[in-house]
């Protein structure tokens, strides 16, 4: 089975300051996060600690796991509005189905 996407979550409030939350590594989130704080370094601002679970690190990720949760809810959601199309070497055009694997989990209720 493929890789389910893993969306993010915010782990517990005021649970290890000093580390990140498991929900939220290696998540959809963290990636925003990740472009998030290069964009800040290219225009020289002020990044951020990255590895957290400060009441900061929560106020920003509380919208980045929002959307990543959002997104993927709406996949998981609507599987037939993500298709791949493509046109063989004969000419013909193939129309692929997605299937979306997503960790219940870490999706807030619908």
């Amino acid at each position: 089975m493929a890789d389910a996407l893993k969306p993010g979550g915010m782990g517990t409030a005021g649970a290890d300051l000093g580390t990140m939350p498991a929900d939220f590594a290696g998540s959809m989130a963290e990636s925003m996060e990740d472009a998030f704080d290069q964009l800040l370094a290219i225009d020289n601002m002020n990044t951020f600690a990255r590895q957290t679970n400060s009441n900061d690190a929560r106020d920003r990720r509380r919208l980045l796991v929002a959307i990543a949760q959002g997104v993927v809810r709406h996949l998981v959601d609507h599987p037939g509005a993500l298709q791949v199309s493509f046109v063989d070497e004969f000419g013909n055009t193939i129309v692929a189905s997605v299937t979306i694997n997503a960790d219940p989990t870490l999706l807030a209720p619908s």
